[in-house]
């Protein structure tokens, strides 16, 4: 399958460039406020939708925010419109981001700090969320994620 557009995801902003020119088609700020910070993001793309998930941070690389909150959002492909949108705090122990995104099928899959929650890709509905067991609690470090036949693997600090 071809696509029309090359995705580029970079401090909360996801932009949409023209295959064939590089051209800016649309550009995509996460809705947090503050587009004046850096942001961690991850993103996921398919012919219809983008998911985003992005992370506010200060200057020495830690969250900007005090309960850790990650932001995920899922896009309109083509032309870039918010379809729906969550925000998943991830505690105050929490300092560095540690969101890990796995899209399978019609579910999204975000890891962050000790949670695990499913939504729906098409309405964005929390189907489910859970508490990933750990080996530490004190030092929230990234999940990798697996479903049959898709993996994505959490950032090794």
């Amino acid at each position: 399958m071809h696509s029309d557009l090359v995705i580029t995801a970079v401090d909360g902003i996801v932009t949409a460039h023209a295959r064939a020119t590089g051209e800016v088609a649309w550009v995509f700020r996460v809705p947090d406020g503050k587009a004046d910070h850096r942001h961690v993001t991850r993103v996921w793309a398919n012919a219809h939708r983008i998911v985003v998930v992005a992370g506010r941070m200060d200057e020495s690389g830690l969250f900007a925010s005090a309960d850790g909150t990650a932001h995920v959002c899922c896009i309109a492909y083509g032309t870039g419109n918010l379809l729906w949108k969550h925000s998943l705090k991830g505690g105050q122990n929490i300092a560095h981001f540690t969101a890990t995104l796995l899209v399978d099928g019609k579910q999204v899959f975000v890891t962050h700090a000790d949670t695990l929650v499913a939504f729906s890709l098409d309405t964005g509905q929390q189907l489910w969320q859970r508490r990933v067991e750990r080996v530490t609690s004190n030092f929230p470090v990234s999940v990798s994620l697996a479903v049959a036949g898709n993996a994505q693997q959490g950032d090794a600090k």
